[in-house]
This record gives structure tokens, sequence and C-alpha cells, in this order.
């Protein structure tokens, strides 16, 4: 080819190229938003037509598509930035989303140049303001009586170009949620919640604020069963479920007293209680133990077992005493899991007993959360076995007729694995993250 051809070709060649499309690409509005709210994705390169959508890896809502806009929900997910992918005949339109979490609803936060005094739209009130003057800005605490948060933020922002909004993030010294650890909002987002199942705490109680079903006080042998311990254990328990399963039925059993313990008669009796009493799928929880086996709780929980109630039982705390074995959890039954406990890091937790009958691991130092007087921070494997509890109620939810020891077998099929001995942690962390 001459010079003059290869001049001519030249300017053909990259005209060919700037008509090949390239990935389609895609603007959210807002960019921040509550699980649940709405988001507007305007494509670039692409039809919305036939588009589906993706948040952090789980599957959303899609509820119109049409020309260059496709509108979804957010999935339930923790809060953070997470990826977005839109799937549409030309290609993949990723973006990025920051999803609200554990924020308030019903307050903003404002930021605005040193002296200024906001004007605000009707659904939103000034509750203070404070210059920060060594910041360089006045922050605002706003009010808002709205539904759709992120909408709201992107809206004062609009109003000037000087402000900067935020959510009320609402933090936790714990830093970390067992829940989210053992991938339970990836669960919830697929439709379990623990719907029609009821998870049987026995301990010292559950307080009144926690919503539950009709139990027993095997303690003071009467129909409330209150929670007299100091800091509430068994409110503790029991909200560990909930947050794990939050449509599941707590059925309190009051089988310690206000001191902490726990008589093997009340829970032989608390068991049975259970055996006797259960309507539909149930888990029983026992975040409780001791030293000495006793044949009658044995039997107890082999008649649980039989009538298809799997259990969780906390693996022990004597990890750092020479890590006797600690019963119930130590007994032999399939179906029971023994639950030893794991710091942040996922390694396990000095106080864990370790031993052969440890099946599975989960969150159980420094963790938030719940007792009578508020939020709080829980240790102990008391505190790892209700989350294991919380994902067997997601388990029966998906399959109400799973038998005790095919539940064991598929929460240890799908745990996480961890590169510890199996005396301490078992098969792994479970792990709801995929399965059911």
């Amino acid at each position: 080819m001459g010079p003059r051809r290869l001049l001519l070709a030249l300017p053909l060649a990259l005209a060919l190229a700037a008509c090949i499309p390239g990935e389609p690409t895609a603007t959210l509005r807002p960019g921040r938003a509550l699980v649940g709210e709405a988001v507007e994705a305007i494509l670039t390169g692409a039809s919305a037509e036939g588009a589906r959508v993706a948040v952090g890896g789980e599957p959303a809502e899609v509820v119109s598509a049409s020309g260059e806009r496709v509108v979804f929900r957010v999935p339930e997910l923790p809060g953070g930035p997470k990826p977005v992918e839109i799937q549409t005949s030309r290609g993949v339109a990723r973006a990025t989303l920051e999803v609200l979490g554990q924020v308030d609803r019903s307050r903003i936060l404002l930021r605005l140049p040193l002296g200024e005094t906001p004007k605000l739209p009707p659904e939103f009130r000034l509750l203070e303001t404070t210059p920060l003057a060594g910041c360089g800005y006045t922050l605002a605490v706003l009010g808002y009586s709205g539904e759709t948060l992120g909408q709201a933020l992107e809206e004062l922002e609009a109003l000037d170009p000087d402000y900067k909004a935020d959510p009320e993030s609402l933090w936790s010294l714990g830093g970390w949620s067992g829940g989210e650890a053992i991938g339970a909002p990836q669960a919830h987002a697929r439709g379990h919640k623990g719907r029609g199942v009821q998870v049987a705490v026995l301990d010292t109680g559950v307080d009144g604020s926690v919503p539950q079903g009709p139990g027993y006080d095997f303690v003071e042998d009467d129909p409330t069963p209150q929670d007299a311990f100091p800091g509430g254990h068994g409110t503790q328990a029991a909200n560990l479920v909930r947050e794990v399963a939050p449509e599941a039925a707590i059925l309190p059993v009051r089988v310690c007293d206000e001191g902490g313990t726990c008589r093997s008669s009340w829970v032989v009796k608390g068991v049975c209680w259970v055996v006797e009493n259960a309507k539909g799928p149930t888990v029983l929880n026992l975040s409780l133990g001791g030293d000495t086996p006793v044949g009658a709780l044995k039997l107890a929980l082999q008649a649980a077992l039989a009538q298809g109630i799997p259990v969780a039982a906390a693996a022990g705390n004597q990890g750092a005493q020479g890590s006797p074995a600690h019963y119930p959890a130590a007994f032999d039954l399939t179906g029971l899991v023994a639950v030893g406990a794991l710091q942040e890091d996922l390694s396990p937790a000095p106080f864990s007993t370790r031993g052969a009958y440890v099946d599975l691991a989960a969150p159980g130092a420094g963790l938030p959360c719940i007792g009578p007087n508020g939020p709080t921070t829980c240790n102990g494997t008391s505190f790892a076995a209700p989350l294991v509890a919380g994902a067997m109620a997601l388990w029966l939810e998906a399959q109400p007729g799973l038998p005790p020891a095919q539940l064991q077998q598929d929460l240890e099929a799908w745990a996480r694995p961890l590169p510890y001995p199996s005396q301490a942690v078992g098969k792994g962390m479970v792990d709801l993250s995929q399965k059911p």
C-alpha cells in the first residue's frame, strides 16, 4: 500500500473503531439508599429492556426497565459501598451504591459553611446546629419525617453546592455483628428469616421486651419466665437468635436462677416441656452446661431429636482451664451441634473449650448484643450457640421436615473452613451466605 492509500485508510480505520460500542455505563440516582428503597440507574450505551440487576452479588428486584432507565430495589445487605452490576444486551454496566445500614432513619447530619443556618424543605426540621471552627464547618442535625432517606440526602445536597449530607450512623462498641459475619443478611435476602419456626431458649428467662410465645419458668414453677439474671443472659441469647432469624418465634424456658445456677433437674424438665409443647418446626438452644454428664438429660435430648428438634449447645468456656468436656454439648448425639466461639479475626477465642466433640464455630467474643438494659457486649460460647440456633431456624423454614441429623450435615457441609484445629472450630464457621 502506498503512502497516499495509507493516509486514506487511517481515518477510515479510526472511524470504524469509534463505531464499535464499548461497555455500557450506569449512573445511579440516588447514590445512597436504604435496603428496600428504589434506585434509578440511567444507562449509557445500552437499552434497559430485559435488564437484570445485582447489588453486592445479590439479585435485586427490578421495578421497571424501559428506554435507558432501570429502577430496582436495594436487596437486604449490610451497609457500605456495594458494587452494582446491570446485565444488558450490550454487556454489563457497573456502578457503586452506598447501602445505608445501621442508621437512624429519622435524623440526618448536614455540613454547611460556618455561621450559616440552613433553609429546609417541609419534611426536614432543624434540631440543632454546632459551629465547628476547628474543622471549618457548621454541623446541623436535622429531623427527617419522610420515607426515602437516600433521596433525602440527595435533595439536601441539591439545595446548595456547599451542603454535604450524611446519615446518622449508629455504631457500637463491639465493632462487628455475629449475624453479618455468618451471612444472615444474604439468607434474609433469599427470603429466609425463620418464619414458622420456634426456637426454645432454655436459659435464665427472657425479658418481656423480646417478642415471644408462651413459655415456662421451672425455677419458680410458674408460666412467667422473666429474666432475673443481672445483665440478662437469656435475653441476650434470645436477641442473638433473632438477629439471625428475626421472624422465628422465641419460646422462653427458664431453667437457670438469678445467680446463674442451672440445675440439671430444671434443664431436664425444660427439654421435656419443649418436646411436649412444640408445635411445628422447633429448635433447642442450650447456652449452659458443666463438667458432669446427666443421663436423664441425655435421654431427654434423645427424645427431642427423635421428634425432629435439633439442638445448638455451647461448647464451654474452659479453654484456659485445660478444656474439660462440657455437657450437654459433649454428648455424642447426632443432631446436637456443639458450638465453639470465634474472635473478630475468626480465630478461636482463647476461652472457648477445645474438644473432639466441637462441631462448628460462630462469633462469640466482643459480640454486640442486647440485654434487658439495652446494648451491651457478649463473650462466651453461650452467645455463639444462639447464632447457630438461628441458622437452624432458617434451614427449617426452608425445609420444614429436615431431620436433625441431615440439618447438622448440611450446616457442616456449607460451613466456612477455618485454618485452625477441628478441636477448636469443628468443620468451621457456620455460613448462611449461600444456603439455605
